[in-house]
């Protein structure tokens, strides 16, 4: 039987137990996303030199992508997401990470936002057929949320 979790001294005693969103809302896989300086150009090193296939090109002109490897037939498929850098605002690249959830993407925006997440994108519907949002963590790494539409 696992011990009980330590307290935590930074957390009020009275204060109810927080609900755990990641379980609540069925979190499942992260797919890194990597800066590019031509998102259709790398998709294609990806397809023709690595060996992946291209999800899709989104963009007029590309400036997002998606390779994939895999079909569920060895494991689970690993996805890279190609993010073409001069799209992005002045702020330094710190990082992203997005992250697949099965339930209610909106409800986990909502509940974010009652915790005082510093949401960067609300969330939105994208071609791609994901809808997401992103926050921004403390140490400026960008996560963003995803299910399917």
């Amino acid at each position: 039987m696992a011990s009980p979790p330590a307290p935590d001294p930074d957390r009020d005693a009275t204060a109810a137990p927080a609900v755990d969103l990641g379980t609540l809302h069925e979190f499942h896989g992260i797919q890194p996303v990597l800066p590019v300086t031509d998102a259709a150009r790398a998709a294609r090193y990806f397809r023709d030199v690595l060996g992946f296939e291209i999800d899709f090109i989104a963009g007029e002109p590309p400036s997002y992508a998606r390779v994939k490897k895999g079909d569920r037939s060895y494991g689970d498929p690993v996805y890279i997401r190609l993010w073409q850098c001069g799209r992005r605002d002045a702020q330094p690249w710190r990082g992203e990470i997005v992250i697949h959830v099965g339930r209610d993407v909106d409800g986990l925006h909502a509940a974010y936002v009652k915790r005082g997440v510093n949401v960067i994108e609300p969330p939105t519907s994208q071609p791609w057929g994901l809808r997401e949002f992103a926050i921004r963590e403390p140490d400026g790494h960008v996560l963003r949320f995803c299910g399917y539409l």
